[in-house]
Formats: structure tokens, sequence, C-alpha cells
């Protein structure tokens, strides 16, 4: 099916019923000794945490998180059908679907012993913050920098996917059928899954279909759990893995990733 941070092998097991499953293996070996969110027994324990709600994720049938019976760390979980989605043709309808899709994440009750967000930047393994090199506005990013260095804000928390954006949503037609990739769930703020869904939806259709996604997501779960300083701890952590613009398109989305990101940075 792919390989991307892990592998992923379809499987077709018995016959009647055809049991759709997928093995995930964590193949990256040098990612396993050194980052600390690519851990395949927190996605383990996150999917059986996911297993009695209404969240349409993939269920955990078996794990080998320490590569004890397969060549690598893998997961066995059922196979979840549908793709990311294209271009949305009702753009209001797709965010009104996302929308509702996180509040039912942000619903589960996390477990005590669920691990803690904490931000991609790693001092020990990056150094300090720099701008990246591409951008034609370094004075913004010291500014962001400034700002995410101080506290958090306190602002509702509780069980988050961290990594929510729209290439982590299958569907079938208009319909969700999935979320996928929970190797970072963990106990954090909602606000981080609001703002890298946010950010998303800002690099590729622009600043107003971010901000109408918050405002259907307010009302789908009458309270706020926005605020701008994680929209630019994630906009600040996104750049580790933004590297320069190669065609035209992608430099358009990055411009309207700044312009998303000097919003934020407004709004406080």
């Amino acid at each position: 099916m792919g390989a991307g941070s892990t592998t992923l092998h379809a499987i077709d097991a018995g016959t009647d019923p055809v049991r759709r499953l997928v093995v995930r293996r964590f193949h990256d070996l040098a990612r396993l000794r050194s980052d600390p969110w690519y851990v395949p027994a927190n996605e383990a324990a996150v999917l059986e945490l996911l297993d009695d709600t209404e969240v349409p994720a993939p269920r955990l049938l078996a794990a080998d998180p320490y590569g004890r019976i397969c060549d690598v760390p893998a997961l066995l979980v059922t196979r979840v059908p549908g793709r990311p989605a294209a271009t949305p043709w009702d753009m209001d309808a797709y965010l009104t679907t996302l929308a509702q899709a996180l509040a039912r994440v942000h619903e589960v009750p996390p477990e005590a012993d669920l691990r803690a967000y904490a931000p991609y930047h790693d001092p020990a393994v990056y150094g300090e913050r720099r701008p990246p090199a591409w951008s034609g506005s370094p004075e913004l990013w010291q500014r962001v920098f400034e700002v995410v260095s101080g506290p958090a804000p306190e602002t509702a928390t509780g069980f988050i996917h961290r990594d929510f954006h729209p290439g982590q949503i299958l569907w079938s037609g208009d319909r969700l059928t999935g979320i996928v990739d929970w190797t970072t769930g963990c106990r954090g703020p909602y606000g981080a899954d609001l703002a890298r869904m946010r950010i998303n939806l800002a690099i590729e259709y622009g600043v107003e279909v971010a901000e109408r996604f918050l405002a259907i997501y307010q009302a789908t779960v009458g309270h706020d759990g926005h605020h701008p300083y994680w929209d630019l701890l994630d906009a600040a952590d996104m750049i580790l893995d933004m590297p320069g613009p190669e065609t035209q398109a992608v430099a358009d989305g990055y411009s309207r990733f700044e312009h998303w990101t000097a919003i934020a940075l407004a709004s406080l």
C-alpha cells in the first residue's frame, strides 16, 4: 500500500468473509532510535483506547512493538476503506464533516498513562529555532519564536490526534470513512489539533477556509479550544519539515502559510 513513515501491506485473510487487514511496519530504524513520536507502542495504546469509541479509526488486532516477531516493529490492524480527498466540491460540507470528526476525537477520555503533548522541536536534536532559509520574512519567525518560548496558555485539554490534517482523513465519495496514523496520539491541548488542520487548510485553500473550519468546529462542540499560541507553536514546528520550494505551486503554498502565521501572531 506504499511506504512513508511506515510501510503498509494489505492482507486479505480468510474466504467467508474475507478480513481486510493492514500490516504497518515501522521500517525507519534511525527514527525508532531518535524520534520520540515514532513509537509503535504508543500507537498500539492509542488504538486500544479508541477500540470502543465511535472514532472511525483502524482497530488493533495484534502488536509487535519491539520487532520480536517481525523483521521490524509492526502492528496488525483492520483496513479502513477510502482515500484522502481531492479538491472538495462542497467546501462547507467538507469542513463540517472534518469538524464533526475532530469533535468525536476530542470526546474520547484519555487514559491517565497516555503520553503528554510536547512540541516536535527538540533543542537537543535541532538546536535553536531558526527562520527557514526560504522565508523572506525572518523577522516574523523571530517574533514567533519569542512567543512560543514563553509559557503556554491555559486552554482546554484532552485526547488529541496531534497530527490531524487532510492527508490523515479517508473518504469514499463525500463520506468520511476513517482517520489514520495515530502514532502521535496523546493528552494535550485541543488547540494543537485545530492548529495542524487549519495550517494545512490555509496552505492548500487559503486563510478564509481555515477560519471557516474553526467557526464550524466551535459551533459543533459549543466551546473554544483555540488559542493563537498553539497556531504559532505548530507553525514553528512545521518549518522543521518544509524544505525549500522546488515549484511555484509549493512556493505559493509557503506564502499562504506565512500569511497565516502573520495573522495568528497579530491576533495575540
